[in-house]
């Protein structure tokens, strides 16, 4: 027990946990699997038991890695607290399993009604095959070879059996488990422990799994509740003083630990480049993660990893370095583009009229958020290197009439217009398009009796020229 306790430090180092706080279990506080266990407490999938403990080093039932896994992957839904007393977290699904409304699935074991919509709906998607719904194999102990199949079913991918499995003790791995436990090892989901064994046949660990879980998230095989997880950098933090101190952490069932009706609650504005800035309570139970020092406030300018609980409080928080510039750079343009998906992406059209395509960071800045730009909207983008740092939407003016004469820098335009004049500076400088936007290709230039639109940010700052 020892050497396995040694080998998951070693793949979860003990973190540095804020005074705030045991976090949401009181038995995971200093615990090796300590960020795990609250940050799938905070989405949910982690409930505990009605005295607020997870008992994270106690052997997992077969049936409940089959729950957990269902709710990690976002099939079973983490809205109903179970219908057994004392579970770590399994529960029905909200909606039956299409096969057992068709009457398909295989019989239910005794002693575990409880789980049932889960059971028949891991059997739908091929996560649990008939055959291993038996009563012993469901409540007993789940050794660790069978929890690999589950996570290798659960990919959607085809399985690299062919893959090596490099370990002292890889011929103890069952035959039918060797392809899961092969493409795990490939996709280093599973790693083996520093004396270069898997102990395939050992019974895994509450704590264990979740771990496990986790490593799934990170590595993007498993995506539960996107919409409460954030990832960006925190602009600032502030006493809350408007608010009572005992407005209880997070929702679903935490047990019955007393708090603190005077504890003092605090605000955390987190910047996040699809969301923008916006402020979150931080929930009277949440779990801190990596802080220099045991205050809230030590989150100022870090890179964080948070998740929220229902109440839209910050339940779980993970601190990284601090947000630091490097040699910025400025270009500025009008939106072609966001390219959503795990790695967002900006596609700027410059003043040049050429594409340039930038990364979004953790760190990248945006007012409202990327999801607020639209295209063709005017922003001056600030570079970290080859990353977007900084996104400033424009004020821009527009103004229209025929080109009365042009005198090297100066544009004259044959309407004076109340806000920026006539006489336009550096004209030469702006971009030049047709009339719908695209580069303009036409013989000679822009000349005068031209009819155009510019827009600018003032007589002296023209951005692009249109003509008519």
């Amino acid at each position: 027990m020892l050497a396995i306790l040694t080998a998951l430090l070693l793949a979860f180092p003990r973190p540095a946990l804020a005074a705030l706080g045991g976090g949401l279990f009181p038995d995971a506080a200093g615990h090796w699997a300590a960020e795990p266990i609250n940050f799938l407490g905070a989405l949910d999938i982690v409930h505990g038991y009605p005295d607020g403990t997870c008992r994270p080093d106690q052997p997992l039932a077969t049936v409940e890695a089959v729950s957990l896994l269902l709710r990690s992957t976002g099939y079973s839904s983490a809205g109903n607290l179970p219908d057994r007393p004392g579970v770590l977290s399994p529960q029905p699904t909200t909606r039956p399993s299409t096969a057992a409304n068709r009457g398909t699935a295989p019989a239910l074991p005794a002693g575990v009604a409880w789980a049932a919509g889960d059971l028949a709906l891991a059997v739908e998607q091929k996560i649990l095959l008939p055959e291993e719904m038996q009563q012993s194999l469901l409540l007993g102990p789940a050794p660790r070879y069978l929890v690999w199949q589950l996570l290798a079913r659960s990919l959607k991918t085809p399985l690299r059996p062919d893959a090596p499995l490099d370990f002292s003790d890889a011929a103890l791995v069952p035959e039918e488990a060797r392809p899961a436990a092969a493409t795990l090892a490939s996709l280093q989901v599973i790693r083996g422990f520093p004396d270069g064994t898997l102990r395939p046949l050992d019974t895994i660990t509450r704590a264990e799994m979740l771990a496990l879980l986790v490593r799934m998230v990170e590595d993007g095989w498993l995506n539960p509740a996107p919409e409460r997880r954030l990832e960006g950098w925190v602009q600032e933090v502030k006493q809350d003083t408007g608010r009572a101190g005992n407005l209880s952490g997070t929702a679903g069932n935490r047990g019955t630990r007393p708090q603190s009706v005077a504890a003092p609650r605090y605000l955390v504005t987190i910047s996040t480049p699809a969301g923008g800035s916006k402020d979150y309570p931080l929930a009277a139970e949440a779990g801190i993660f990596n802080l220099p020092l045991p205050t809230p406030f030590a989150l100022n300018n870090l890179h964080v990893l948070a998740v929220l609980n229902r109440r839209n409080e910050l339940a779980f928080v993970k601190a990284y370095g601090p947000r630091q510039p490097g040699q910025l750079t400025v270009n500025t343009g009008t939106v072609e583009k966001v390219v959503q998906g795990r790695n967002l992406q900006l596609v700027l059209r410059d003043l040049d009229h050429d594409l340039n395509t930038y990364d979004v960071t953790w760190a990248t800045t945006v007012p409202e958020g990327l999801s607020a730009l639209k295209q063709g909207q005017w922003v001056k983008v600030t570079l970290n290197g080859a990353a977007v740092w900084n996104v400033e939407p424009l004020k821009v003016k527009k103004v229209s009439g025929t080109v009365e004469a042009i005198e090297g820098r100066k544009l004259y335009l044959d309407k004076f217009d109340k806000d920026v004049g006539n006489v336009f500076l550096d004209w030469e400088r702006a971009r030049l398009s047709d009339k719908d936007g695209t580069e303009y290709t036409g013989g000679g230039g822009l000349q005068a009796g031209a009819r155009v639109e510019i827009t600018c940010l003032d007589w002296d700052k023209v951005l692009e020229i249109k003509i008519l």
